[in-house]
């Protein structure tokens, strides 16, 4: 009797264990189904920024100056793909500069190929019916060459100051000469001394500036106070830097005070006929000096030059007269006459 309830007990004790676990599964199951039907959103992929390049719009030939934006062209291209080392994102940091290799159309500028244009590329190009210009230096100073308020690209005019020697001739009285009982008049001339006349004349008009040569900056000397950026405080040629412009405000265009010393050399784009000019008023030991024209200052002044009687003639010039000469007697000249003293 114990035996079947015992049994009995243990049954009932298996069924209640049993269905407990189902329950736990039929659980577990419905919230693993739950799960699995929900839809999974995918992630947003990331953006690539982009960036501008600069690239030929046409096919460019080797040594072409790129002076002209036209041959240009700015597109953006994903940052991945952009060599920032070796590429040009403005078409500012191209223009100027010459083609080592040539480069096809729509192929990037890369700085590997360009190289900055020497003088000869920088020539101006003719204009129409007109020659070629030439580049030419002039030796100028602070008084000749516009006290260095002269940059590149500028335009100047040219003005010489010849001198003309011309010798005095003065006739004589006219004298009365017999030969063979003839009466003749004769008028000698007396040759006196050589006279310095001077004329001025604006040569050139319109030369343009293509490159200003300066000294090179002495080193210091051991112990001398220098200035900030490590020049010499003292007088002297002004330091400049690897394009020839100064450096700092002495000798600067930018309106400083400060006077430049020393000599430099402007090279300007003239023409054969203007170099031949020069080269005569060099050699005729003419001043030269440089003026300076307005931007955008293209008119071409008719002048007449200045002579002494140009500028009485036609400027009105008032002339001295001439003091009568001081004639001295025989008294004053052989008379020894008393050493004046002063009063007491």
């Amino acid at each position: 009797m114990q035996r079947g309830a015992l049994l009995f007990l243990l049954i009932g004790l298996i069924v209640i264990i049993g269905g407990l676990a189902a329950f736990l599964l039929l659980r577990g199951g419905a919230g693993r189904t739950t799960t699995s039907t929900t839809p999974e959103i995918p992630p947003t992929p990331t953006t690539v920024p982009l960036v501008p390049v600069v690239q030929a719009l046409v096919d460019l030939d080797a040594n072409t100056l790129i002076n002209d934006p036209a041959l240009l062209d700015v597109v953006q291209v994903p940052i991945t793909e952009f060599d920032e080392k070796n590429e040009f994102s403005n078409i500012n940091d191209v223009l100027g500069k010459l083609l080592v290799n040539p480069v096809v159309a729509r192929q990037s500028i890369r700085r590997d190929n360009v190289r900055d244009p020497g003088l000869s590329q920088r020539i101006p190009t003719a204009e129409p019916g007109q020659p070629r210009v030439k580049a030419y230096p002039i030796l100028v100073d602070s008084l000749s060459g516009v006290a260095d308020q002269v940059t590149i690209n500028d335009f100047v005019d040219i003005i010489a100051t010849f001198p003309v020697d011309r010798q005095i001739i003065r006739p004589r009285p006219v004298q009365v000469i017999t030969v063979n009982e003839v009466d003749q008049l004769v008028r000698e001339y007396q040759y006196g001394e050589t006279q310095t006349f001077f004329t001025t004349k604006t040569i050139i008009q319109r030369a343009q500036v293509l490159q200003i040569v300066r000294p090179a900056t002495p080193p210091p000397v051991e112990g001398e106070r220098t200035g900030e950026t490590g020049t010499p405080t003292t007088g002297g040629p002004p330091a400049v830097d690897a394009s020839g412009q100064p450096i700092g405000s002495a000798g600067s265009s930018t309106g400083s005070s400060t006077l430049t010393e020393g000599t430099w050399v402007i090279v300007l784009a003239l023409t054969d006929q203007e170099i031949e000019l020069i080269e005569f008023a060099k050699q005729s030991s003419a001043r030269i000096v440089l003026a300076l024209r307005g931007a955008n200052d293209d008119t071409v002044e008719t002048t007449s030059g200045v002579t002494i009687d140009l500028l009485v003639r036609e400027f009105g010039l008032p002339l001295p007269q001439p003091l009568p000469p001081r004639v001295y007697g025989e008294a004053e000249v052989f008379t020894p006459q008393p050493t004046p003293t002063p009063r007491p």
